[in-house]
């Protein structure tokens, strides 16, 4: 054994990968299948693929994210057993209501950032009254020159500002408006 201390590094690459695959059978259009399984998160979520293709991926403690995710559609002229179809149909029955409410969520999210926005202009615009009236030191407007005047009548029309519609509670926002 040598006097001399050593310092001992190592460094080691291991990279692993998994595949899985499965497949059901469906009448349904390949563009409808394809946003049904986005929808269901199967080309993003282990969880989701294992679930809707079968299969399994022989370790049940990692579900995660999906790195790779292809679709393959292949005609079968045989009497299959369509698992799937009723619940891509009820997605496809659905997809209207679905596309009008994301649509209302976008609208009402911009309303609410639109009067915020007003509040924040109304707010501002009382408080240049407040300084412009501790500018010209009276109350007496008429006596002020013209553009004074002016000024004094668009700040003050600026702060009545009101909404016919009702204030929406503004609630935390869990979703890309956009």
């Amino acid at each position: 054994m040598s006097k001399k201390i050593l310092e001992v590094s190592g460094d080691a690459t291991r990279d692993m990968s998994q595949v899985i695959d499965g497949s059901f059978y469906s009448a349904h259009e390949q563009e409808d299948i394809a946003k049904w399984l986005s929808h269901m998160n199967a080309d993003t979520t282990e969880s989701s693929f294992e679930e809707l293709f079968g299969g399994d991926w022989y370790d049940d403690d990692s579900f995660g994210d999906l790195e790779n995710f292809q679709v393959r559609f292949t005609e079968k002229e045989e009497e299959c057993e369509l698992e799937h179809d009723e619940e891509i149909q009820k997605f496809l029955d659905e997809e209207p209501q679905r596309e009008r409410d994301k649509g209302i969520r976008r609208v009402n999210y911009q309303l609410k950032e639109m009067i915020g926005n007003i509040d924040g202009i109304k707010d501002t615009t009382i408080q240049l009254l407040d300084d412009f009236m501790k500018v010209v030191k009276t109350d007496d407007i008429e006596s002020l020159p013209e553009e004074e005047k002016k000024l004094y009548k668009t700040l003050n029309d600026m702060t009545q500002l009101t909404l016919k519609y009702p204030k929406p509670e503004v609630e935390k926002e869990t979703y890309d408006p956009f």
